[in-house]
């Protein structure tokens, strides 16, 4: 028995499964809670959490219905220029692999897109795109310039409104603080980026794994030895 105590302990004690470090990754609460939204203060368009289906904001243009989920942010501009920011912060206390995932749609009416003249539409260079990327928590906002991994740079192909798309990217990690960031910058033509299901997930190291086995493993032997014995 206390051998079968002592395995059960041991799985308890040890995650079962990748936990999501951060929160309101959905945006079920119908608001931004736990996220920072910034607008460049010079933007004609706006950013917020809007229902499912929704026609972006400011545009008016219809946007896609992501069946994975209820309410999203829009990152949205028109054609005066504009530049919104969606960001997290999360902590790791030591290395690991972590799971990056979201569901996003990018809607450009410009025709063409620039990534390479950053996240300022105010500097007299065109700028059309979004960005999803993994930057450090003490990064400046806007900047791009020193992005640990891009996972998105630059929009949809095909007409808008395009469909949702699920992406997952596997980033291993040293301890420190991290951001997950999502961005759209515009200054050609309207630009909607649409978020939604955010997750980082970490994934349990391997010594984790081990005692978890050897937890089950513990109670298997006990639940052996008691049929032994009635036997």
């Amino acid at each position: 028995m206390k051998i079968a105590l002592l395995g059960l302990a041991l799985v308890a004690a040890t995650p079962a499964a990748a936990v999501n470090l951060l929160t309101n990754g959905d945006f079920e609460t119908g608001d931004a809670t736990g996220w920072t939204i910034t607008i460049n203060p010079n933007s004609n368009g706006t950013a917020g959490v809007y229902a499912n289906g929704a026609n972006a904001p400011v545009s008016g243009y219809a946007t896609a219905t992501n069946p994975l989920g209820g309410r999203y942010v829009y990152l949205t501009g028109q054609s005066g220029g504009g530049a919104y920011e969606l960001r997290q912060n999360f902590t790791l206390a030591s290395a690991q692999t972590v799971v990056i995932s979201f569901d996003q749609i990018a809607d450009n009416y410009a025709g063409a897109t620039y990534t390479g003249n950053g996240l300022d539409p105010f500097l007299g260079l065109p700028v059309q795109l979004a960005l999803a990327d993994l930057i450090w928590a003490s990064t400046p906002f806007f900047d791009n310039s020193s992005a640990i991994q891009t996972f998105y740079s630059g929009a949809d192909a095909g007409a808008a409104p395009n469909p949702w798309t699920s992406y997952s990217f596997s980033v291993a990690l040293g301890a420190g603080s991290y951001a997950i960031r999502f961005a759209e910058a515009d200054n050609q033509l309207f630009f909607t980026q649409g978020v939604d299901n955010v997750s980082v997930a970490a994934i349990p190291e391997p010594a984790s794994w081990a005692l978890m086995i050897t937890g089950f493993g513990l109670v298997g032997a006990a639940a052996r030895r008691r049929r032994a014995v009635a036997a």
